[in-house]
């Protein structure tokens, strides 16, 4: 893994190398000096980013907690996020911390449950995105109707396939993967206490699916996915080309945002995205009609942007371990 993970960062490398050569440094150098002071303005947006999804979070949580603990949600999204501009397996490291985080008040299982449902909202409302990023483009591109009806139709059934995986959820999504892997296997790591372990955590997974209201909880959390997700980074990409003295539509920056998440989805295992984060954007910004040189600034903004944000995180982590060191935490049991 230590191998592929160099040759990757080489790659990513590479690529970065080629745009610099093909684009030249000059423009980029110019638009972030335009940019100036209101990077900051581009990194506190996603203040309101955390907030709209640690609330997404909460509606998801079985368990009561006061409106005074939300504060505590926020932290633990960014806290776990700063795993996030690593790559996807670290992200997905994240989503445990999360739960590890207010462990002080939501038992850790149901914390772990309650992140689980909430990286599944989080896939389907991405795939919703990019239906939308689909249906943007019959506005702005002129792609032939055929093309785009069948990239319609492939995400239509991605969406379908999630669907399915929400029912297997309610059903003991966990149990039933963990039955994919071979007998043998499951011999060697998987005991009683294990198995009962793995019975809790798809119950309180379940749980979500038990009544209408847990249901409109989830749809709840799926709209705020979207629609945060989408329109803050979009703006976000808005924002950087605006300040950096050049112009562009909001309806294109939702394109490039949609585009640039859908080709960086397709090789997640690229470390932090590295190349192919500024070379989507850029494709997309040639698709629109745009100096591709753009995509270099966008791309190397919303990098350091992460960063500020990774750092802030890997500060509350820090700070949280201290605290966790000096104070004994009781785990309450879940209430329904």
């Amino acid at each position: 893994m230590k191998r592929y993970r160099t040759v990757f960062i080489i790659a990513g490398l590479l690529i970065l190398l080629v745009m610099f050569c093909s684009f030249g440094v000059e423009k980029t150098i110019s638009d972030m000096i335009a940019l100036g002071w209101n990077f900051w303005i581009v990194v506190g947006i996603f203040l309101f980013n955390n907030i709209f999804m640690a609330y997404g979070w909460k509606v998801l949580i079985n368990q009561d907690l006061p409106p005074s603990y939300f504060t505590r949600l926020v932290l633990a999204r960014i806290a776990g996020d700063s795993t996030s501009s690593v790559n996807a397996v670290a992200s997905i490291a994240g989503e445990a911390l999360k739960a590890m985080y207010i462990k002080d008040r939501v038992p850790f299982k149901v914390g772990l449950a309650s992140v689980v449902m909430d990286r599944t909202v989080h896939m389907i409302a991405n795939i919703l995105m990019v239906l939308t990023g689909i249906f943007i483009s019959f506005f702005v591109l002129n792609i032939p109707l055929v093309i785009t009806a069948i990239t319609f139709t492939v995400f239509a059934a991605a969406l379908a396939l999630m669907i399915a995986v929400l029912k297997k959820q309610k059903e003991g999504f966990v149990d039933y993967l963990l039955h994919l892997l071979p007998e043998q296997w499951l011999g060697k790591f998987m005991n009683e206490k294990r198995w009962h372990g793995v019975s809790v955590l798809d119950d309180e997974i379940g749980y979500i699916f038990s009544s209408r209201r847990n249901m409109r909880n989830f749809y709840i959390s799926l709209g705020i996915h979207f629609l945060s997700g989408l329109l803050i980074s979009s703006l976000e990409i808005y924002l950087i080309i605006v300040f950096s003295g050049n112009t562009i539509t909001f309806m294109h920056s939702m394109f490039l945002y949609v585009f640039s998440m859908f080709l960086t989805g397709v090789v997640f295992f690229m470390p932090a995205n590295l190349g192919t984060s500024e070379g989507s954007l850029s494709i997309a910004l040639k698709f629109l009609g745009y100096d591709p040189a753009m995509g270099l600034t966008v791309g190397l903004i919303r990098r350091l942007r992460s960063f500020v944000w990774s750092g802030i995180g890997i500060v509350i982590l820090l700070y949280a371990g201290l605290i966790k060191k000096d104070a004994g935490i009781e785990t309450e049991k879940p209430g329904r």
